[in-house]
């Protein structure tokens, strides 16, 4: 992903987050977009992000922004109010990712 991509996703996190867009916002979004991306390189044994999971690596980001702060819990109580929150990537995101996964190469001695 070029830092011209790069850019715009990140634009189109803070949007899709409803956040202003201030150099705070936007180094705490690159970070988490950095760390997105490494992961979707890591998970499918890539070295470059394809144009198609780009969105994907947006909504990585986003999931991970909004669980911010709640790592970790399953559930929290506010009065009769019941919050669940998700621990890990859903399923449709990992289905995409899946696609782009290289097979592992394994070494026969």
């Amino acid at each position: 992903m070029d830092e011209m991509q790069r850019n715009e996703s990140a634009n189109n996190i803070l949007k899709l987050l409803g956040l202003p867009t201030d150099q705070n916002n936007l180094d705490i979004i690159n970070l988490y977009l950095s760390r997105a991306i490494n992961f979707v390189l890591n998970y499918c044994g890539i070295t470059e992000i394809p144009t198609q999971l780009i969105e994907v690596v947006e909504d990585i980001v986003i999931i991970k922004y909004r669980l911010k702060g709640v790592e970790g819990q399953k559930s929290e109580e506010k009065g009769s109010l019941v919050e669940t929150f998700i621990d890990s990537l859903p399923l449709d995101i990992i289905n995409q990712l899946n696609r782009y996964r290289m097979p592992l190469k394994v070494k026969v001695i």
